[in-house]
């Protein structure tokens, strides 16, 4: 993991772990800094005179035969701190700039904050410069000339490789002499030959022996190419020319290894393997799929899905391998890549040793020769789940299954396949069976025209069995935005990115009684408008394994079924790091850790509750689910979040004559007081809450419209309120708490500033919702309660279920922002064992 030294959650008897998070803001003055004008106007004026001499004897050294040199440096402006240099006085608009804004990094030093400003400059930009520090120095007036450019300059240095590095902090830019992959950003210039700007490009990257891409990508001010080569090697090259932009980490597509021949997938396969470090035996935690069967002799699979692990709905007639479907690679092989790998395209253009602490299981339940009538996949799914668990009945398993059925439209009614679902997930204890956890994909929209997008995904439901509820039903949503022009000319991307997958189905028309659907939504590609017609780059989709391993070996893969692969591989890596933890939980945690993204959020900042109506929460919620999962938050806290886990049992009901609620839940968690009334007293901070739990189905019910008929219990959380005392809040929640004169007097109150609120969060069996406000109003808002709604265990007396005990899991996150503050160590300190 990126995290080097993980805080991890802590576990304490009836609590769960809190996240609270508020973007930092950086406000910086608009004046410039008073300083010494002269001292200062000469320390600057003298680092523009280093980088002249600097130009001068660069301009003088001889090239290579053949290679063009452009006179020009590149240097760094930076800023002194939590001030802002004049960014416009850095940036040219003219056609034939003497000097050009490349790029702008914000550095954090300790609290402190700088920005770092990359400037492409000619010999002509740079005498321009010096006469602005020149004028600034003989200045007279109380407001000298260029004040804000100079004054708020700490430093102007001659710029390395390193400076034109684009990603985050967390991706480190390569060693000298590693040789990676570039992503290389170079500006386009108007009114020049391009064809004239790519042969001197290419001739100065030969002339390091550096490997180029046949591919590039053109933007209206950029254009891209990818080249192997180590920094030392670009070092050398791009420094000859004047167009260099910036450097990233390709966000390599698959069309990259799509377009590649046998041999060289071959050898991108083989690099792969040699890199791969199987941490598995057979005891391991298992992905197992259900689906068309996998080829499990794949090089990249077969040392995680040996043939004991391959399983048949029908062995004898349909045998155990990927037989094929609509997917002409194999959709249960192409499921299996993703589910071990993730994206294959992502892995394959690393350097980096690839873990694997998982292994796959396979069943197959569909074979499109020999079908089964879609009345009995609720049997054929249960059936296909057991086979594993008879075979190895200690092995932990996810199960995986993107297999629906677009015909039925129960528009969240529970249907036989989605109650076996249920059934499976909530395990049976007479027959000693486990609660289990079970993802499965929403189900696919086909876009056919351009401008059924996104209205189709509305008006279609989740299919049938994704209303399940105690499955993890995994949407889609892109991030992936890369098309080649010059071989989709006039091409319009359908999604925006972060937005809606155009595969993604929504839960939006259902009634308000059935569960919010899909939970989540993981990366399912995109697709194009192609003048009018509708078509999918191998570079909008994701690269995972093909059944045909001899001649093909490689695939491209996406919408929900891809997500959902990739779903439960999240899950695999969360379970691995916490064996021990309930499925009920590892599923709460997904969940928890879930964000929209701004595309999803419309633009809106997620902080000002007020400015998102019913509607558009709904709307968020049916479509987005939860958002997307980050791995980080769901396996670790940090120092400035804090996540309790509490799993408990409950018994939310008792024969009294008639069956009556019985348990309510109060906790009172360790918290964190004084950090949050001394240090962040007036800061916002956020608390994330989930209660997660699986209920038992009931679709026998003559009224399972009614979902207290279909589910056999339900839960709900309720947190104190500000400046509300314990007995106040008891007596709010618990009619039971009260005495006779007082049973009119509490209500349940509004008011509060939940995102969701309990008409929207109240939904199927997980419920999340978070509160955004000061430190000092949360400090004393660490009691929460948890207690029973009706369910058919209560109403269906004869069933006698009525003296059940359940289980549920409470996730509870404190986040603050990112500034210099410890919330974890003192509840830390307090608890000795960890999950």
């Amino acid at each position: 993991m990126a995290n080097q030294n993980p805080l991890r959650h802590i576990k304490i008897e009836g609590y769960s772990r809190t996240e609270n998070y508020t973007s930092p803001r950086s406000f910086y003055p608009d004046a410039p800094i008073s300083r010494n004008r002269i001292q200062h106007g000469n320390k600057i004026k003298s680092h523009l005179e280093q980088i002249r001499n600097q130009f001068a004897y660069n301009k003088g050294q001889s090239t290579p035969e053949g290679i063009e040199r452009d006179n020009v440096i590149y240097v760094e402006f930076i800023s002194d701190f939590d001030i802002e240099p004049a960014f416009e006085s850095l940036h040219s608009n003219a056609e034939n700039a003497k000097y050009q804004l490349l790029s702008i990094k914000l550095e954090k030093v300790q609290e402190k904050e700088r920005f770092r400003v990359l400037v492409m400059l000619t010999e002509g930009g740079i005498s321009h410069f010096l006469s602005r520090v020149n004028e600034y120095i003989l200045s007279t007036t109380e407001k000298p000339s260029h004040a804000k450019l100079v004054s708020n300059l700490s430093a102007i240095k001659l710029a390395t490789l390193r400076e034109f590095w684009t990603e985050p902090k967390e991706i480190p830019f390569p060693e000298e002499h590693e040789v990676v992959w570039w992503e290389v950003w170079f500006r386009r210039k108007r009114g020049v030959d391009t064809t004239s700007e790519y042969n001197k490009i290419i001739k100065q990257l030969e002339a390091v022996d550096a490997q180029i891409s046949n591919q590039e990508l053109i933007f209206p001010e950029h254009f891209i190419k990818l080249v192997k080569a180590s920094p030392r090697q670009l070092s050398q090259s791009l420094f000859l020319l004047d167009n260099l932009a910036e450097l990233r980490k390709p966000k390599e597509t698959a069309d990259f290894f799509i377009n590649l021949n046998l041999f060289e997938k071959e050898d991108a396969v083989n690099e792969l393997l040699s890199r791969i470090e199987n941490h598995t035996d057979e005891n391991s935690i298992a992905v197992c799929i259900l689906d068309s069967g996998v080829n499990n002799q794949h090089p990249l699979l077969r040392e995680f899905i040996p043939n004991s692990n391959l399983f048949s709905y029908k062995p004898d007639s349909w045998g155990i391998h990927d037989s094929g479907s609509e997917i002409q690679g194999g959709h249960g092989t192409g499921m299996a890549g993703l589910a071990l790998y993730g994206d294959l395209a992502t892995v394959m253009s690393s350097i980096s040793n690839i873990q694997i602490f998982h292994q796959l299981e396979s069943v197959k339940i569909i074979n499109k020769r020999d079908p089964h009538d879609p009345e009995l996949y609720g049997s054929v799914t249960i059936d296909a789940a057991s086979s594993p668990i008879i075979v190895a009945p200690f092995r932990p398993r996810i199960y995986c299954m993107a297999v629906t059925d677009k015909n039925q439209a129960y528009y969240g009614r529970p249907s036989s396949w989605s109650a076996a679902i249920d059934k499976i997930t909530f395990g049976n204890e007479d027959e000693i069976l486990e609660k289990q956890l079970f993802f499965v994909s929403g189900g696919n929209i086909v876009i056919e025209k351009p401008d059924e997008f996104p209205d189709k995904n509305i008006y279609e439901s989740v299919h049938d069995p994704a209303q399940a509820f105690n499955a993890v039903t995994v949407g889609a949503y892109t991030e992936m935005d890369t098309v080649n022009n010059d071989e989709f000319p006039d091409s319009k991307l359908l999604a925006e990115r972060g937005g809606m997958s155009p595969a993604n189905s929504t839960s939006i028309i259902w009634e308000n009684d059935w569960p919010i659907k899909p939970d989540i939504v993981m990366e399912g590609g995109n697709l194009i408008n192609q003048r009018g017609d509708i078509d999918a780059p191998s570079s909008l989709q994701l690269l995972t394994t093909n059944k045909d391993y001899r001649t093909t070996l490689l695939q491209t893969f996406g919408d929900t079924s891809a997500a959902t692969a990739l779903a439960s591989r999240f899950a695999a890596q969360l379970k691995n790091e916490y064996p021990d933890l309930w499925p009920e939980t590892i599923r709460g945690l997904m969940i928890h850790s879930a964000d929209w993204t701004q595309t999803m959020l419309g633009g809106k900042n997620i902080q000002d509750v007020r400015s998102f109506n019913k509607v558009e929460k709904r709307n968020l919620l049916r479509s987005f689910g939860y958002g997307v999962p980050n791995l980080e938050k769901a396996l670790y806290s940090a120092k400035n979040s804090l996540t309790l886990i509490a799993e408990e049992e409950i018994t939310p009901y008792k024969k009294d004559g008639n069956v009556k609620f019985k348990d309510i839940h109060y906790f009172e968690l360790p918290w964190p007081v004084e950090v949050l009334q001394d240090v962040l007293s007036e800061t916002d901070v956020k608390l994330n809450i989930t209660l997660s739990y699986f209920i038992e189905p009931n679709p026998g019910s003559r009224k399972y419209s009614n979902k207290f008929s279909y589910q056999s219990h339900g839960l709900r959380f309720n947190v104190i309120k500000r400046e509300e005392d314990p007995e106040t809040f008891h007596k709010r929640i618990n009619k039971n708490a009260r005495n006779e004169e007082e049973q009119s007097e509490y209500k349940s109150g509004g008011g509060e500033k939940w995102f969701l609120g309990s008409q929207q969060r109240n939904r199927g069996s997980i419920h999340r919702d978070f509160w955004i406000g000061s430190g000092a109003d949360l400090a004393t808002r660490n009691q929460i309660a948890v207690y029973p709604v009706s369910g058919w265990y209560r109403t269906r007396k004869k069933l006698e279920m009525y003296d059940s005990t359940v289980r549920y899991s409470l996730i509870v996150t404190i986040e603050a922002p990112e500034i210099h503050v410890d919330i974890y160590t003192p509840i830390r300190t307090l608890i000795p064992i960890e999950v």
